[in-house]
């Protein structure tokens, strides 16, 4: 019973040993056993190892995990509406595309259809530089406003043979002093291919071009007041 009193008090066992041997020894008679007085040492077990303190509860800032921020892409840019051999509105608000066409490898015709465009040089006496138009309206009037091309920077652009019998009809008759122009503001008045190359080279004229095998085959100008 005292060795379990003192295995649970956490004494060593060799020193319950030696207080019981010491208690034990001495004359056998009448004389009393001496007070034996036993210091026992003990060796508390080492404390556990404190856990350290959360970055938060130290008041040192934690490192800040970087994450990914990805950049959205910039929305791309709407194409208008295809070229085809439908004849576009001559006041029409959007520039039509060529979807496919590669304006990289310099100018060439646009696919076969009819362009509302814009004849913007003349690269030799055969050969037309045209580019899309859009109207911009103003003060809400139908006709009251003006023409306009890709932006600036953009390479949107054409060049095609003007084809030996083209038609061209002007709104501004041959001479360029007549209004010759249908309900639609479209001109009326046939003039002759060489009347088509010096207006074309001016740069200034506007109309629906009809390209047919890579060829401009008609062009027929809109009236702009």
């Amino acid at each position: 019973m005292t060795f379990d009193l003192f295995r649970r008090a956490g004494v060593p066992a060799a020193a319950v040993a030696l207080l019981s041997l010491t208690a034990c020894s001495g004359s056998s008679g009448g004389t009393a056993s001496p007070t034996v007085t036993a210091t026992v040492t003990v060796t508390a077990p080492a404390s556990p190892a404190e856990p350290s303190p959360a970055p938060e509860d130290s008041g040192t800032p934690a490192a800040e995990t970087p994450t990914a921020s990805a950049t959205p892409a910039a929305p791309r840019k709407p194409a208008g509406p295809p070229i085809t051999d439908k004849t576009p509105a001559p006041f029409g608000g959007t520039l039509q595309s060529d979807p496919g066409h590669d304006f990289t490898k310099g100018l060439s015709p646009s696919r076969d259809g009819v362009v509302r465009g814009q004849l913007v040089a003349m690269h030799d006496e055969n050969v037309a530089e045209y580019r899309p138009i859009k109207y911009v309206k103003e003060y809400g009037g139908s006709t009251t406003g003006h023409f306009e091309g890709p932006p600036e920077g953009d390479v949107t652009a054409f060049a095609a043979p003007l084809a030996k019998d083209v038609v061209f009809l002007s709104a501004v008759g041959c001479d360029g002093k007549d209004q010759t122009i249908d309900g639609r503001y479209l001109g009326t008045q046939r003039c002759s291919r060489d009347k088509l190359v010096l207006r074309a080279d001016k740069g200034d004229l506007r109309a629906l071009i009809t390209v047919d095998g890579g060829q401009i085959v008609k062009v027929t100008e809109i009236y702009v007041a």
